[in-house]
């Protein structure tokens, strides 16, 4: 069967003292974690959780997130990783629309699962990770037996439900299986031709589809998996150096926040093969800027949470930074579809594009979600005749590469005219002056929506709206170039590093 739980057993038997996890001074080898998740899942049983029932997980990245996901990937539960950022009414709802039976929290949210417990109806359990409160988690693993557990799993049973940002609307919860999680670890570890002497950074957060498929993806081919909270371009740098670091994942603000950081030539990142970007489309001339420092160790994948997620791929040898335009242009684009996806761009009629016209991108695979949990109508708005319309526009090339221009929503019509947030970023990050962008649409009389950008200047840098509007117009047609600038100082983001251009709207859009 095609299922995560199988490499449980498999790395415990084929590297049992081999470190699977670090996380500070904690090391955990392939065998302990085996154990442990054996007798996570024995003490769920106890308690009556099924393989059914839903395990909410309230948490800072930590092993013990991994042995979560690990108990839900050999049987124990249906996993509901948690947004830690969320306020206590919204965990309450994410807890209340899957009911949760039984709450695992990390001792730094206590107090917010104290006043959670006033809220809920569905979980009867709870259970402190840090070995605190009325039921810890230590004591629970002690008290559970470390063999094999009875259960049946069939690989099209759900594993995990993954919420979705909520960035329109209320949060959905993308159902996982087995299978698509399985396929999803495969295909991450054949594209980028992950070794089992690789040592992984894992900084992005768990509860995010993007950050636990790289894990997974490592702990599939049996690698060594290094563990922070978050990211801190200074702690990044040093663990890269300390542990020997040979692929790491990151988003397009860390690399921008580690490129402009003063101690980088502090430290040896010589032991890097592959740097992962993904989540957030990166700008060329960063990605650029990267390549020339780190070298040809580039990968991009294009993926969301409903197909669990990856769905396209850049390999290493795309990132063509010198040659003729037809190559170095796929810098800027998210690849090929990856291995087990037939990834596509249609117009409105579902038809593929030719090269070069806007259209939207869908998706047919075995990772896709089997819809949003408790949610057939909105499925059925995304999911149509076997596909997943992404609500992201894209273009293709003469080669089938996927070039993302923007998200739907993200698209400015200003008198009647589309205008691409995207190709005016790539301008802006042109610019000397400027460390970060967005651009979005803001109401306007006569054109309905008028070119917006913010912008975060670099240190000791300085730049004017005219200087901006006159840098961007002698590039760009008139109509594209911005018609008024704000400067701050950060841009608002989600914990994978996304930004919030919907924070940024709002405040000139009336609700």
């Amino acid at each position: 069967m095609l299922v995560m739980g199988e490499m449980l057993e498999r790395n415990a038997r084929l590297f049992p003292n081999k470190a699977a996890w670090v996380y500070g001074s904690e090391r955990m080898t392939f065998q302990q974690y085996r154990e442990r998740v054996y007798r996570l899942i024995n003490g769920l049983q106890r308690l009556g959780i099924s393989k059914s029932d839903r395990v909410a997980l309230l948490s800072r990245n930590s092993i013990r997130c991994f042995e979560l996901y690990g108990a839900a990937d050999r049987g124990g539960g249906i996993l509901v990783p948690l947004n830690f950022r969320l306020k206590t009414h919204e965990l309450a709802y994410l807890l209340e629309d899957s009911r949760a039976k039984i709450l695992f929290y990390e001792n730094f949210y206590a107090d917010t699962v104290s006043e959670l417990k006033t809220k809920l109806l569905s979980v009867q359990h709870y259970v402190n990770l840090d070995g605190l409160g009325e039921v810890n988690y230590e004591q629970f693993l002690a008290q559970a037996d470390d063999r094999l557990p009875e259960v049946q799993i069939d690989e099209n049973d759900p594993v995990y439900i993954i919420y979705t940002s909520g960035t329109t609307g209320l949060p959905r919860g993308a159902v996982l299986t087995h299978r698509g999680q399985y396929q999803t670890a495969n295909a991450h570890a054949l594209e980028m031709g992950l070794r089992k002497d690789d040592i992984t950074l894992d900084m992005m957060p768990l509860y995010h589809t993007g950050g636990h498929a790289f894990a997974q993806a490592h702990f599939y081919r049996g690698c060594t998996n290094v563990i922070t909270t978050g990211f801190n371009p200074v702690e990044a740098l040093h663990l890269v150096e300390k542990e020997r670091i040979s692929t790491m994942q990151v988003v397009p603000a860390m690399i921008v926040d580690m490129l402009n950081h003063p101690d980088i030539d502090k430290f040896d990142m010589s032991s890097l093969r592959i740097i992962f970007y993904a989540s957030s489309i990166m700008p060329v001339n960063v990605l650029k800027s990267a390549i020339e420092r780190w070298g040809d160790i580039f990968f991009q994948c294009y993926g969301l949470t409903e197909n669990g997620p990856v769905a396209t791929a850049l390999p290493i040898e795309d990132h063509y930074v010198e040659g003729p335009e037809r190559l170095t242009k796929k810098l800027a684009s998210c690849g090929l579809p990856s291995i087990n996806c037939d990834t596509r761009v249609v117009n409105e009629r579902g038809e593929e594009v030719k090269p070069g016209v806007v259209g939207e991108i869908i998706i047919k695979s075995e990772q896709m979600m089997l819809g949003y949990w408790n949610k057939p109508e909105l499925t059925a708005q995304v999911v149509k005749n076997g596909w997943l319309y992404t609500g992201d526009l894209a273009t293709v090339d003469e080669d089938g590469y996927i070039y993302i221009t923007d998200r739907k929503k993200d698209v400015i019509i200003s008198g009647g005219e589309n205008i691409y947030p995207r190709e005016i970023e790539e301008l802006l990050y042109k610019h000397p002056a400027v460390r970060e962008c967005a651009v979005i649409g803001m109401p306007h009389s006569k054109w309905v929506e008028a070119v917006h950008a913010v912008i975060v200047l670099k240190v000791g840098q300085w730049a004017t709206e005219q200087d901006i509007i006159s840098y961007c117009k002698e590039s760009l047609a008139g109509f594209k170039a911005p018609k008024s600038v704000e400067f701050i100082t950060e841009l608002p983001k989600n914990p994978s590093g996304k930004i919030l251009k919907n924070k940024l709207r709002e405040r000139y859009w009336p609700k």
